[in-house]
């Protein structure tokens, strides 16, 4: 069983570096010519890179979800993953970061929005709010992997042992007073991560519903809707990684559980949305909720959000949910369709022209609200996600998250 998934993940590690080097073309077309060669322009100024930092906004709040019930509220069946979430949250951070960092503007001039600070924007406290996670997140996890580390690193017959050793800072003894330390700086980050997190995940959705011409944006509802959806992820991947790191049938069965309700709540949210806003019968409501649901393409959102990435998880969880590999499963198809989520909550409400004529006022390729991906952009999007999955390939390898996991009981 282990040979097969060492074979699997270096297979998988051969393909992210082949995704690295196809998406190439993309960043060197991004970083050479900027937003011309994309295909987003001044009606849909948000296209798949938003989309994607919003889906791996909710990897990072499942993560992170994991990461609060362990230290938190030391929920001990989910001590083995605690240092395996918190590697997670930075590998899907990274990628957010990055993502959002190409789309917004010139990624190098980041640093004006801390010397040049607008209070009032709330894509300033984003940028604040995504360091201070970074902040808490790096020592954290250094906390969590110092014992291991410790071990690896007098390991003398473990390859690259005197690395471990110089991220250990030279330390050659792990004592229970250590543990004791490191166990109270990894619940005292813990606690401060829980009000930084939560405000982090809803400044996602309140720059969304603070627009007051996007008309389904601009609803109370939005940032619940962000919340569960963000769980409903995030929770997925958690479940799957848990089956492939640390598979226990007491573990996986009870997040298949937590994983179905999340998704039929999520699923009653979304028929409210759709159900409010036709009875509102407003024009701008209406249009887009009809690009989502009979638009050009409808099929993401019926065939493969509604159908493969909620009926047929939903179906597996139910009929077995005591099949750990079908509920893994059912959580896979979830993670891997939920960017069309996230894809039909994007670009419908910026697709609508908010002035009757405006279409036919100016004509050019940068002012029409027809819009779908190009090659560029997804390139672009392939090197990310070929750079988080390599990321989190070789970090599992070469970093003890897996086996600093199989110790916390302790420290939960």
């Amino acid at each position: 069983m282990m040979n097969m998934k060492s074979k699997w993940e270096k297979n998988l590690i051969i393909v992210m570096f082949i995704g690295l080097v196809v998406g190439s073309w993309g960043m060197y077309q991004r970083l050479a010519y900027g937003h011309l060669p994309m295909n987003y322009g001044s009606f849909v100024p948000w296209g798949l890179w938003v989309a994607f930092d919003l889906y791996f906004l909710g990897l990072t709040a499942g993560a992170f979800l994991i990461t609060i019930l362990t230290y938190v509220f030391r929920i001990k069946l989910l001590s083995n993953l605690g240092p395996l979430a918190v590697f997670t949250v930075l590998v899907t951070l990274m990628c957010e970061v990055i993502i959002i960092s190409l789309d917004l503007g010139h990624p190098l001039r980041v640093y004006r929005f801390l010397i040049s600070p607008n209070i009032g924007s709330m894509l300033f406290w984003l940028v604040v709010f995504i360091i201070s996670m970074w902040i808490i997140y790096v020592p954290w996890l250094y906390f969590l992997i110092r014992e291991q580390l410790i071990a690896w690193g007098n390991d003398a017959t473990r390859a690259g042992h005197q690395v471990y050793r110089f991220l250990a800072l030279g330390k050659t003894t792990y004592t229970p007073e250590d543990q004791r330390r490191d166990s109270r700086r990894s619940r005292f980050l813990s606690f401060i991560s829980l009000p930084i997190g939560l405000i982090f995940f809803g400044a996602h959705g309140a720059i969304f519903a603070i627009l007051h011409n996007r008309p389904i944006w601009n609803s109370a509802m939005l940032p619940l809707i962000f919340i569960m959806a963000a769980m409903l992820s995030g929770g997925a991947l958690i479940t799957f990684l848990a089956y492939l790191y640390q598979p226990s049938d007491e573990l996986i069965q009870p997040l298949g559980r937590v994983i179905l309700l999340i998704l039929l709540a999520f699923l009653f949210l979304e028929a409210l949305q759709l159900f409010v806003g036709y009875q509102s019968k407003i024009t701008g409501i209406v249009t887009s909720l009809d690009l989502i649901t009979v638009g050009p393409y409808w099929w993401v959102f019926w065939i493969v959000h509604v159908l493969i990435g909620s009926l047929v998880p939903a179906y597996l969880l139910i009929r077995y949910p005591e099949n750990s590999k079908l509920v893994a499963t059912a959580c896979f198809i979830i993670m891997v369709t939920f960017l069309s989520v996230r894809l039909n909550y994007l670009i419908p409400d910026m697709a609508v022209y908010k002035l009757e004529g405006l279409q036919n006022t100016f004509y050019h390729q940068r002012l029409r609200t027809e819009y779908a991906p190009n090659l560029n952009e997804w390139l672009v999007s392939v090197w990310v996600i070929s750079l988080g999955l390599l990321t989190f390939l070789l970090g599992t390898r070469w970093l003890p998250v897996i086996q600093a996991g199989k110790g916390e009981e302790g420290h939960v």
